[in-house]
């Protein structure tokens, strides 16, 4: 620690250019936070649980299937981006020691075993990761509801990647990419359920069969579920299979001009700070019977420069609509349960500042959807390590797991 604190003063007062300073304690590590997640993966059985269920043929005779996939996990969880980049962690013997492994692969080696993942061979992961939140939670026992708010990333492919498209894409147009889809629970913030899906696909592609196998995910005992998502999921085959699976939900409705012309003479409510709300009983084309729009309104604070104003930028407010077959809400009400959905794209984030969730790391994509997984069990198990390790329950630190064991324990010595 002396070393390192020598060098930051180094740093701010400059040195000459033919000192060379350098750290060279073979007993030192920036990763010795790890420790304390080799503990808790261990009491978890992560190693077990991935090599029962992860059906990769062993090739290899150092490391087992769990044993990559552990290591694997170790380099997602401390943000080592790329598979050149495990180079250090393969030299950090002290690091291997604390993170209870003999040896780490080489980049060959990981690439070989990445080779041989399979879509199928990816689900044992996902298998794992729903496994361990369920005994994290005690199969939410006691629970009578749940709320899954869902949503879609587009993550742009640089290179070849396999079955990588091009698709919307706001950020990088026209280049190929991939859109995976995400339900997490609410009031948790656990990952529930992903499908990686290539960057063609709408937010509504799949997510029928989608929602049906988060259903399946949640414990019999809970009774009422509620659902929130975006306008990227505003259909009205959508919304009838919701009502079919007695689903409860609030989704934001896309503002077609046909609706905007019903915004026009609705009646509205003001409930203070420049809002406003409403409500309207609204039938769209090929629907069987009208469903319920709650509407809110909200003046504009600040006037946008455009050189044709639209009809609302010259009314001065700006609107939201949201569908929903929940009754016993009312209109501010159901606004606020679906602001609460905005935790979810933190989630998102989290993932990809964190956990390289935006990283493609091979071109083959049975490897890509593993990693996916692979990131999102890493993601779960840092939301489970918050709270059982840390005690953030009620407010949840959104950082860098690397951040925060090396803020907990900076240097391991042996």
């Amino acid at each position: 620690m002396k070393s390192q604190s020598a060098y930051s003063s180094l740093q701010k007062v400059g040195y000459h250019k033919d000192i060379r300073v350098e750290f060279t304690g073979k007993n030192l590590t920036k990763f010795g936070g790890i420790q304390l997640a080799r503990k808790f993966l261990r009491g978890l059985k992560v190693k077990e649980e991935l090599e029962s269920a992860v059906g990769i043929e062993k090739r290899d005779g150092k490391f087992s299937v769990g044993g990559m996939l552990v290591c694997l996990l170790y380099a997602v969880i401390l943000d080592v981006k790329r598979q050149s980049d495990t180079l250090m962690l393969r030299l950090d013997k002290v690091f291997q020691k604390i993170g209870g492994l003999d040896d780490y692969p080489a980049q060959s080696t990981i690439s070989r075993f990445l080779k041989r993942f399979t879509v199928g061979t990816a689900k044992g992961i996902a298998k794992v990761n729903h496994s361990l939140i369920m005994r994290g939670r005690r199969d939410f026992e006691g629970w009578h509801k749940i709320t899954l708010d869902l949503d879609s990333h587009v993550r742009t492919a640089y290179g070849h990647q396999q079955r990588a498209s091009v698709g919307y894409n706001p950020k990088k147009p026209g280049r190929p990419s991939f859109h995976p889809l995400f339900c997490f629970i609410g009031e948790t913030r656990d990952f529930l359920h992903g499908l990686f899906r290539t960057g063609k696909a709408h937010s509504c592609r799949g997510v029928k069969s989608f929602i049906d196998d988060c259903l399946k995910k949640i414990p019999e005992g809970i009774r009422v579920i509620y659902l929130r998502a975006d306008s990227g999921f505003y259909e009205g085959d959508f919304l009838y299979y919701l009502e079919m699976k007695r689903t409860l939900y609030a989704i934001v409705v896309k503002l077609y001009p046909w609706i905007q012309m019903e915004l026009v003479g609705l009646k509205y409510r003001d409930i203070g700070g420049g809002v406003s709300v409403g409500e309207m009983q609204y039938r769209g084309i090929g629907w069987k019977e009208p469903r319920r729009m709650v509407v809110i309104r909200e003046e504009e604070k600040t006037q946008r420069t455009k050189k044709q104003p639209t009809l609302f930028e010259l009314m001065g407010y700006s609107y939201q609509v949201i569908v929903t077959n929940i009754e016993g809400m009312s209109p501010e009400e159901v606004w606020r349960f679906y602001n609460g959905r905005a935790n979810v794209e933190n989630m998102i984030k989290e993932g990809i500042r964190s956990y390289s969730l935006d990283v493609n790391i091979s071109h083959f994509y049975g490897a890509n959807v593993g990693h996916f997984h692979l990131v999102m069990l890493a993601y779960n198990l840092m939301n489970l390590f918050k709270e059982l390790v840390l005690g953030q329950r009620d407010k949840k630190r959104m950082g860098k797991w690397k951040e925060i064991l090396v803020e907990i324990r900076m240097f391991f010595v042996i």
